[in-house]
């Protein structure tokens, strides 16, 4: 497939490029147009190995973990966490030991628990181990009010003593009752989590209503089991967890990522290239993929992955955001990227979160058309949700743009690949927090990306 820039535009990047002002922090410098083809594997997935990492610290054996990202600055950040509050964590190799015998608990570094939006999971984590906690106002990426209400009323209806102040949340040590039923009003990943962690390992027996069904929630549901853990689905929705006296060591691979699949598959779209990723099912990401097939990819599943590729321009295709099985919050950027290259106009609704579309501001800035608008609707979160009106314009343009969250990130990365020109994405840091190999990744496709340290 030919390149799609011209030699004309190619000159007159060169000279915007001249006149740029010089950037004293890191970035990636993103040479456009190139159609991205050949294979890449995929890396273990952020949402599965940091909960994962939390979950191994619940036996006062030693547990290894394979396949965990261990250059993102949230699985490092995480793992301070985790020994700060007396667990053992250690790398060996390309493998990471977990042991949580001796865990304190005690007041977290408020510097590094602001940042990560995981550090929720140290609440379950001390329960385990009847330990208090004080925990800082976890962060993460500024996507809107992003609630702890339910992780915290969760831990008082199991019977642990639970208080919040403005300037975090304070577990005190306890003993949680005998039995008891929690019922979530949405099926909250951390939430379903922090009820696990706290339940797997003590003399009674918790029903959990409206659990979330994340195939990441899934993996650790299988580590724990192997650590010897009592859960089981009772029906479509609730688990029953029955706590046992010790959880034992063991072994477990973290599964893919299936953001970052869905990543490399919208800038496959968006680069009209062909490419197979390995280490990939559509099975994880069937709301998704239907989607994107609608809209003309062709997206086959594999043995051991899954081949994408262009073959005719896009058409629109409206989504709503939903939970698991639904269309992941967390892709919707990724979607609106493709749609930006679609023959027409496309809606897309985020019902989970109110502050998700602060990179169509980037994105126009490249020659995207977005809107976004009131949506009329209330999110999960209860603030007023929004949607985003999205204009195929067919042609995008090099730039400056920043990475506004993790997945905002990669979503104004992969259209400065789909541009024509040079572009330069800076504060890192929040790309770099899902996406640990990011420029390696898309320069095994044939993507033109140089990480410029200052």
């Amino acid at each position: 497939m030919e390149r799609i820039r011209t030699g004309a535009v190619s000159r007159l990047a060169t000279a915007a490029e001249a006149v740029r002002p010089r950037l004293r922090e890191p970035h990636l410098i993103i040479e456009g147009g190139r159609p991205l083809q050949g294979e890449v594997t995929l890396p273990g997935a952020k949402n599965a190995a940091l909960p994962a990492i939390v979950a191994a610290c619940l036996a006062d054996e030693e547990v290894t973990l394979r396949h965990v990202p261990l250059g993102l600055n949230d699985v490092q950040k995480l793992i301070q966490l985790l020994q700060d509050s007396g667990a053992e964590v250690r790398q060996e190799g390309s493998d990471l030991i977990c042991r949580g015998a001796g865990w304190h608990g005690g007041t977290l570094n408020a510097e590094l628990a602001g940042k990560i939006r995981h550090s929720l999971l140290l609440l379950g984590a001390s329960a385990n181990w009847r330990q208090g906690l004080f925990l800082p106002l976890p962060g993460g990426c500024s996507i809107g009010n992003r609630k702890h209400d339910l992780h915290l009323q969760a831990l008082q209806q199991m019977g642990f003593r639970m208080e919040e102040s403005e300037l975090g949340l304070h577990l005190a040590a306890s003993q949680p009752h005998t039995e008891s039923v929690v019922d979530f009003s949405y099926p909250t990943f951390g939430g379903t989590l922090n009820v696990l962690f706290a339940a797997v390992k003590s003399k009674s027996t918790v029903t959990l209503k409206n659990a979330a069904r994340n195939p990441e929630v899934l993996d650790v549901i299988e580590l724990l089991s192997r650590m010897g853990a009592d859960i089981a689905w009772t029906e479509p929705g609730t688990l029953r967890i029955r706590g046992v006296e010790r959880l034992h060591a063991a072994e477990h691979t973290v599964m893919g990522d299936r953001i970052i699949a869905a990543t490399i598959i919208s800038a496959i779209g968006a680069t009209r290239g062909s490419a197979i990723i390995r280490n990939a099912s559509t099975r994880v990401l069937e709301a998704e993929v239907a989607v994107w097939r609608a809209a003309g990819l062709r997206i086959e599943e594999l043995a051991d992955g899954i081949r994408v590729a262009w073959e005719r321009p896009l058409r629109p295709v409206d989504v709503m955001t939903e939970a698991y099985p639904g269309f992941h919050t967390d892709i919707q950027p990724l979607h609106t990227v493709l749609m930006m290259h679609a023959m027409g106009t496309s809606e897309l609704k985020d019902t989970i979160l109110d502050g998700r579309f602060a990179y169509c501001e980037e994105l126009n800035k490249l020659g995207a058309d977005i809107k976004v608008k009131d949506g009329g609707f209330t999110c999960v979160n209860g603030a007023p949700g929004q949607t985003a009106v999205i204009s195929g314009t067919g042609q995008l343009y090099g730039t400056d743009v920043v990475a506004t969250d993790i997945r905002g990130g990669a979503a104004v990365a992969v259209a400065a690949m789909a541009a024509v020109g040079t572009s330069r994405v800076t504060n890192l840091y929040q790309l770099e927090r899902g996406y640990d190999s990011f420029r390696e990744t898309f320069t095994a496709l044939g993507a033109s990306i140089t990480r410029v340290a200052e």
